[in-house]
């Protein structure tokens, strides 16, 4: 063993760089599945998880191909000062994805949102589908992909619908002048009770006059559900209370329009 290692010593420097530079991707095969391992026992993204074993695998590499050039007795300060260069005019040309990757970052941080919720920015909507490293991936109620930045999720206002486990739905019911609004009131009362997703505790379902427009009285309605049964509590209810109102003799307006015949003569 002594022999090899003074052999290796005494040996051309390009074998004693090539030697270096394999012990290092040996070393940095092993530390990578410790620090894989590390990661998986987080609560980090998976995508950030990958992004930065590849990272830290990339510059351990290239101080690797430095060392061993400098150990080989090649002078690096030329190849120093390429990469810097070089990695200054990547910088400078792809600023904006750069701005996209620092966002997806932040994102798989942040967890603002995480895959499977529905979420909203500016006029685009829909189900996360995947959270990538540059790109966030939705599906659109009526089965569109639409592919957005991270740059922009990550520094625009972005609505998510499905983070609290609960929802408010809110409805405007209008009801004629000539009903009775506490009978109109306990007619709609009388029809959250009747779907069985509308959530009567700890949120009791709220019915109070919000406005008197021109032809009708506009009962302000809110009732609480389960974030995943939203859209099917907001339809029934629209159902329920009309079906309550025929059965209590409430009426529901309609637009009308008075016309007044004057005679000239």
């Amino acid at each position: 063993m002594e022999k090899i290692f003074d052999y290796v010593k005494s040996g051309p420097p390009i074998l004693i760089a090539v030697i270096v530079f394999v012990i290092g991707l040996i070393a940095l095969m092993i530390v990578s599945k410790i620090i894989k391992k590390a990661l998986s026992k987080t609560k980090l993204d998976v995508s950030l998880q990958s992004f930065f074993v590849k990272t830290f695998n990339i510059v351990v590499i290239v101080l690797l191909l430095i060392c061993s050039l400098s150990t080989a007795g090649i002078s690096t300060t030329g190849l120093i000062a390429g990469f810097s260069a070089a990695g200054a005019a990547v910088a400078l040309a792809l600023k904006d994805s750069l701005g996209n990757l620092a966002g997806g970052i932040v994102l798989l941080i942040t967890h603002p949102f995480v895959t499977g919720d529905f979420i909203e920015m500016g006029d685009k909507s829909g189900v996360v589908e995947q959270i990538d490293i540059l790109q966030t991936t939705l599906i659109t109620p009526d089965n569109k992909t639409v592919v957005i930045p991270n740059g922009l999720l990550s520094s625009d206002e972005v609505v998510n619908y499905t983070k609290q486990k609960t929802r408010r739905v809110d409805l405007t019911i209008p009801i004629s002048y000539d009903n009775d609004v506490e009978e109109a009131k306990k007619s709609v009362l009388k029809a959250t009770t009747r779907e069985s997703k509308v959530l009567h505790s700890p949120n009791a379902p709220f019915v109070r006059v919000g406005e008197y427009s021109d032809s009708c009285v506009n009962l302000t309605v809110r009732v609480w559900c389960n974030t995943e049964d939203y859209w099917d509590v907001y339809f029934s209810m629209i159902e329920k209370v009309r079906d309550a109102f025929n059965e209590d003799n409430i009426t529901i307006p309609y637009q009308r329009i008075d016309i007044h015949m004057v005679d000239e003569k």
